[in-house]
């Protein structure tokens, strides 16, 4: 990555942060998890979404649904019994 490409995705991620925190109780966790849960994996799709663009495109239906458990990138999270 160049210096700009790196300082355009920090400055995204602040953005994108900010824009969690004003939302405040409101916020979907869910929405949080798929969105770093793509993000993460390398998901070509998610390179032109911020997180709140991604919110918009994921309400108009662009992306399937979610389950953190079924992902195995989050579900070495949960406890299992």
């Amino acid at each position: 990555m160049s210096e700009k490409q790196v300082e355009q995705a920090f400055s995204l991620g602040i953005k994108d942060a900010q824009d969690a925190i004003n939302k405040g109780e409101m916020q979907s966790f869910n929405e949080l998890m798929h969105y770093h849960a793509l993000k993460k994996s390398g998901d070509q799709r998610m390179l032109k979404h911020s997180y709140g663009t991604f919110v918009e495109a994921l309400k108009k239906g662009e992306f399937e649904p979610y389950n953190a458990r079924e992902d195995p990138y989050m579900a070495k999270y949960f406890v299992t019994k």
